[in-house]
């Protein structure tokens, strides 16, 4: 595979809504109230969050921030490339991408 462009990166790791994501990897949730936690693919703990406005997931325990390419590469055991195609095939087109991506329905 050739170089991947530098804006195509950034357009998985900043659009593919994370907490979709989440679900799509099938990562165990929790509902906390109003708050939904997710079992951290790093350590293992629930004491998570994700924010939508940075499209990010943290984890409180060990204390590590995950993209969409990084939850990725943590919970398939992927390398960097396999979770840039895992994700590029969650998306679809490419002309979807000016739109924003929509995960599609497996």
């Amino acid at each position: 595979m050739s170089r991947i462009p530098t804006d195509r990166l950034r357009a998985l790791r900043n659009t593919v809504p994370i907490l979709e994501l989440i679900f799509e990897l099938g990562i165990p949730t929790r509902k906390h109230g109003s708050r939904l936690t997710f079992r951290c693919p790093g350590c293992g703990g629930f004491p998570t969050a994700t924010n939508p406005r940075t499209n990010l997931a943290r984890c409180f325990y060990c204390r590590r921030n995950f993209n969409a390419i990084d939850l990725v590469i943590v919970e398939r055991r992927l390398s960097f490339l396999d979770a840039v195609q895992f994700l590029e095939a969650l998306v679809g087109p490419r002309s979807s991408m000016a739109r924003g991506p929509r995960l599609r329905q497996l």
